[in-house]
């Protein structure tokens, strides 16, 4: 299978406007890039970037202030950064080399939409997204038979590239860039190692520690007499649906909701939305908490289901179906 295949058919990437003092090392007193934007209509909110400095693969969270983020670091080779929501949805990507000085534009309700100066690989992302927002994936075909070896196209290719439209086409189609390049090229090794990390499902769920409803550490286990169901999301109010299943599945297993935010403001009062018997954990740090990575949770909300043996049952984004 080709590692543009592997990529997109095992990674769910979606994870947006940063608002970061430092993304990367210093690198041999280079002059750093800076990154500052906007992201229209998104607000403050929590979010992650993931980008690869050439040495390996990088992520970061924060918050947006007010739609507006500035991104500044340094990587001996060009870099692209993905840019990703509280809700792990992505809002776009940026190109960067040190020593450039790049303005860029994001919309939070067209994630299509991108303008940037500053950068000729990101000016021309924007020109191109702007230009093709009605069949992407077959302005992106051209692109890349036209220019197989362009930094555009191997842009395109990793990260805006939809082979679930046509597989036997979309194969056909990446065949064309050298994938004996792949592995030198950071814009494309990053897609790779997201994909091999969010392959690596855990067979079991572990010992979580985190913050109790009553703001201390607990250590929160499966059950060993029934399955157990956790919910994760950052959501302040926790959809009425999602109460309403985990109520009436808490009378016969474990149910615990474990909240992803950022702050954990307003997390109490909407825990008492819910019957005695649901448990409630508080993920310090939000989705970029150390003791959740081993879940490899993609987006929000999620839902993983453990059996008495701690061995994980389910997990995905859609409300399980339990044997109680």
């Amino acid at each position: 299978m080709k590692l543009y295949k592997s990529i997109y058919l095992n990674i769910i990437v979606p994870l947006t406007a940063l608002c970061i003092a430092s993304l990367a090392t210093s690198c041999g007193g280079k002059k750093p890039y800076r990154i500052d934007g906007t992201v229209e209509g998104l607000g403050t909110q929590n979010i992650t970037a993931i980008y690869h400095d050439g040495t390996s693969l990088r992520t970061m969270t924060t918050n947006a202030v007010n739609s507006a983020f500035h991104i500044e670091g340094s990587s001996e080779q060009p870099v692209i950064i993905e840019l990703y929501d509280n809700q792990r949805q992505r809002i776009g990507c940026v190109a960067a080399r040190n020593g450039e000085e790049i303005k860029v534009k994001f919309k939070a309700a067209d994630r299509s939409f991108m303008e940037a100066t500053g950068d000729e690989l990101s000016a021309a992302l924007g020109e191109f997204l702007k230009k093709n927002a009605k069949g992407l994936n077959n302005a992106i075909e051209r692109q890349i038979a036209t220019a197989p070896s362009a930094e555009l196209s191997a842009l395109l290719a990793g990260y805006y590239y939809d082979i679930n439209e046509d597989a036997v086409r979309a194969d056909s189609i990446l065949s064309l860039i050298d994938n004996n390049a792949v592995m030198s090229n950071a814009m494309l090794r990053s897609k790779a190692e997201i994909a091999a990390r969010m392959a690596e499902t855990p067979d079991s769920v572990p010992v979580l520690e985190l913050y109790s409803w009553n703001d201390t550490v607990v250590r929160f286990e499966p059950s060993k007499k029934t399955a157990t169901l956790y919910i994760f999301t950052d959501a302040h109010r926790m959809p009425d649906s999602i109460v309403d299943f985990a109520d009436s599945l808490a009378r016969d297993i474990r149910v615990a909701s474990v909240r992803m935010s950022i702050d954990s403001f307003g997390w109490h009062n909407d825990c008492r939305r819910f019957s005695k018997k649901v448990e409630h954990l508080w993920a310090l740090g939000g989705v970029n908490n150390a003791v959740l990575r081993v879940l490899n949770i993609p987006r929000l909300p999620y839902f993983v289901v453990a059996d008495t043996a701690s061995r994980l049952t389910y997990r995905g984004t859609t409300l399980p179906v339990i044997s109680k």
